[in-house]
């Protein structure tokens, strides 16, 4: 038989393991407890799969993220997110992008961007898959008087440089 290379855990991974730990033990929950919650929740996962979890050596995918976070009574951002994580504090989203831990815990939530729209046209783009209630509410957070204004400034130099026969829509690179 092949031997198969485990992948090694990504910060986001090692973040989620703690917060595993972190929430059973705070709940008083053993891996069998655990275990049987799941099962119950129709997601099963072995003992030894939850001691792996939380050493980092078992991935978790989405069905055992929303499961885990359903059987401790927990958001989903809170096995994702440091728990004691200042806002401030850096926050690994991949291995090579990195925001706070309050950009990520309202990125996740849905109630933020990762990274703010630059134009109207990228925050109409970022919106477009949105539900049309978080919708609304995104537009009404993003779109204040001094927003709106700048976004029109760009939005009438853009239409000069057209005007013009220039094809560059500006902007800052």
């Amino acid at each position: 038989m092949a031997e198969t290379k485990q992948t090694p855990p990504t910060p986001a991974g090692e973040v989620l393991a703690a917060n595993l730990k972190r929430l059973r033990e705070e709940q008083r929950l053993t891996y069998v407890e655990l275990s049987k919650r799941l099962a119950e929740a129709g997601r099963p996962i072995p003992v030894l799969g939850l001691r792996r979890i939380e050493r980092g050596e078992r991935r978790v995918d989405v069905d055992d993220l929303l499961a885990l976070a359903l059987v401790l009574s927990a958001h989903p951002v809170d096995l994702l997110v440091p728990g004691a994580a200042a806002d401030d504090d850096p926050y690994p989203v991949t291995p090579t992008v990195t925001t706070t831990a309050g950009t990520a815990r309202g990125w996740i939530g849905g109630t933020a961007f990762l990274v703010d729209p630059k134009s109207p046209l990228e925050f109409a783009t970022a919106i477009r898959t949105m539900p049309q209630a978080r919708a609304q509410a995104m537009t009404r957070l993003w779109m204040t008087p001094e927003r709106r204004h700048d976004w029109n400034r760009q939005a009438l130099e853009y239409d000069h440089r057209r005007a013009e026969g220039s094809n560059d829509p500006g902007g800052e690179d």
